[in-house]
């Protein structure tokens, strides 16, 4: 399905298992009523279509947004409402607000969801009754857990933000999201959650033992982003009609990246010759179609697994063809979940043959210690602030992070100099 033009109406669907239609405008759900035949009726198209014009007029959702139907009891009263409903109209607000340019949800939508997940022995609760030691007993319940103490920072964070969000709808008292403003971060070191261990550059030489056991696609992708720095979201996503190769240098304009939700924010990232060699073969495919495949690594796959095979195909095994709708049919194009995934099960297959040689294991690695690596590089020959201008950081303190040579080099000159 294609994007919506820009002032076509939004599509109205009906929402399963209540039938209730329901209509999206300026990232609030917007409810029809009931739909018997699980389509939109002609009265519910029209309504759809006057909330969008008056909002195209005004510029802003109408101010009288119809609530979800209830499915009320006969004879109950109105119950006030819980921090389970709040958490996911909440939610229901970020799939709709928190998008990408492509329609893609962002990780905003995952950190609400895990938000409201730590929150649900509190469901129930009426949302008046909310305030800083339930908070803070949100945050003992993550350190019991186990979670690290970001995640735990982050967390009570993102339930801040959604009454902050309550407050806006008035839904919830202000009152409890300013109240919530008292509870600290959890500081390091003074509580018994766990610190993160920082991410460091993987070597060369476990990058290079790693190869020989991806496939080529993978390989593509980690040289790839070993000569250029850029994130492992940014190079699954290559397209040749994304890349510019009129000059020596080539740019590369992705068309998702981490901080394009800012106004006039825009990435490029140079490839050099190095990168040019790795990438010049996965370009020769139509312009739009994504340069790393997941079907072209899995048909490698296969291929390897029959060419490996002891036993002769069997006449139904050599006629029988993948299913089309399939519940594992690979994707378009690479994630950073299933980059991560390929990876790992390259150096589980490298630490097997390895164990085999009586070689030493590799230790396992991600793609974005390749970025960390690539850093590393670039400061130590050019400086942290060449360093910054290829990993696209707005900030010298942010690649500070990334690039941690310093102390070596400090080390080297204590013992020359003394």
């Amino acid at each position: 399905m294609g994007r919506r033009r820009s002032g076509e109406l939004p599509r109205v669907v009906v929402v399963k298992p209540r039938m209730n239609a329901r209509v999206r405008i300026g990232g609030k759900a917007y409810w029809l009523g009931k739909s018997s035949d699980g389509k939109p009726t002609a009265a519910q198209q029209a309504e759809a279509a006057r909330l969008w014009q008056q909002y195209l007029t005004t510029g802003k959702p109408p101010a009288a947004q119809p609530k979800r139907p209830a499915v009320p009891q006969q004879g109950e009263a109105s119950q006030p409402l819980t921090i389970g409903e709040m958490m996911r109209r909440f939610l229901a607000f970020a799939e709709g607000y928190y998008r990408r340019a492509d329609g893609s949800l962002t990780s905003s939508v995952d950190e609400i969801r895990m938000a409201a997940r730590s929150i649900q022995p509190w469901q129930a609760t009426p949302v008046e009754a909310f305030g800083p030691k339930m908070l803070k007993a949100v945050q003992a319940q993550e350190i019991e857990r186990g979670r690290p103490r970001v995640t735990v920072n982050r967390i009570s964070k993102t339930i801040r933000r959604a009454f902050k969000w309550a407050a806006s709808e008035e839904i919830a008292p202000a009152g409890i999201w300013h109240a919530l403003q008292a509870v600290p971060p959890i500081q390091k070191g003074r509580s018994d959650a766990p610190e993160l261990q920082p991410v460091d550059e993987v070597p060369v030489w476990v990058v290079e033992a790693t190869l020989p056991h991806v496939s080529p696609v993978v390989a593509g992708m980690i040289m790839l982003q070993r000569w250029t720095g850029m994130r492992p979201g940014e190079v699954v996503i290559v397209r040749p009609c994304d890349v510019d190769q009129t000059d020596s240098v080539w740019i590369y304009r992705p068309f998702r990246f981490k901080t394009d939700w800012r106004v006039g924010s825009e990435r490029l990232i140079a490839i050099g010759p190095e990168a040019q060699q790795v990438l010049r073969p996965f370009l020769q495919r139509p312009s739009e179609a994504f340069c790393f495949s997941p079907q072209e690594s899995e048909a490698w796959r296969a291929g390897v697994r029959r060419h490996r095979r002891r036993s002769p195909l069997t006449p139904s095994q050599k006629a029988r063809r993948p299913k089309p709708n399939g519940n594992r049919r690979p994707r378009l194009h690479y994630d950073n979940c299933s980059y991560r995934w390929a990876v790992e099960r390259g150096v589980i297959a490298a630490n097997k043959a390895r164990k085999q040689a009586g070689l030493q294991p590799l230790p396992m690695w991600s793609p974005n210690q390749l970025r960390h690596l690539r850093a590393g590089e670039l400061e130590e020959a050019l400086g942290i602030e060449a360093s910054s201008a290829v990993l696209g950081h707005s900030k010298v303190e942010t690649t500070a992070i990334y690039a941690r040579r310093k102390r070596q080099l400090a080390c080297e000159a204590a013992r020359r100099m003394g």
